[in-house]
């Protein structure tokens, strides 16, 4: 059985506020540019980068609704929409807690044998491994690939942490209620 593990609930009145400012802005820019009496070419693409950066704050409020957490039998499925993803084996589990930090200062962080994945500058769960597991980092399409990093220890946010505990303790007992090696 699966179990979705929501996380976009904090970020989401933050994230709407801004989409709005950034559509009163592109409407408020051309106004403004037509007021002065810009050509249309240079208008046009002001207009356009400015509707990007909208699309843009939209998806990821899209993006990390539509792509929660995930505890199944077979793995725990971290993500942040579409930017991020990573599959941590059930077996490697070994312990979930709550543990509420509140000064994150990236979404994503590998530092000291451990991978933090924030949420509005948060985390509130903490998986720790058996044994480490390989991640690499994210990068954007200028930048060169780094190389994966070993880790013992997941921080990330969820909605309900309580929740999410127990969904992923679940993967540490096997089918006969014994504690996983």
């Amino acid at each position: 059985m699966r179990h979705a593990i929501g996380y976009s609930r904090e970020q989401t009145p933050t994230m709407a506020v801004l989409l709005f400012v950034l559509v009163l802005e592109t409407v408020a820019m051309d106004l403004l540019l037509r007021r002065f009496g810009l050509p249309d070419a240079p208008r046009l693409v002001i207009l356009a980068l400015d509707a990007a950066s909208a699309l843009g704050v939209l998806g990821v409020m899209v993006s990390c609704a539509r792509r929660p957490h995930t505890v199944s039998p077979d793995a725990l499925r971290l993500r942040y929409g579409r930017l991020f993803g990573l599959d941590v084996p059930a077996r490697l589990v070994a312990s979930a807690r709550v543990d509420r930090r509140y000064d994150e200062n990236r979404l994503l962080r590998i530092s000291d044998g451990e991978l933090a994945l924030a949420v509005s500058s948060q985390t509130n769960l903490v998986v720790d491994l058996r044994e480490p597991i390989e991640v690499s980092p994210p990068r954007r399409p200028w930048q060169a690939v780094r190389p994966a990093t070993a880790v013992r220890r997941v921080r990330f946010f969820a909605d309900d942490p309580a929740a999410a505990v127990r969904a992923v303790a679940a993967l540490t007992t096997t089918t006969t209620g014994e504690p996983a090696p």
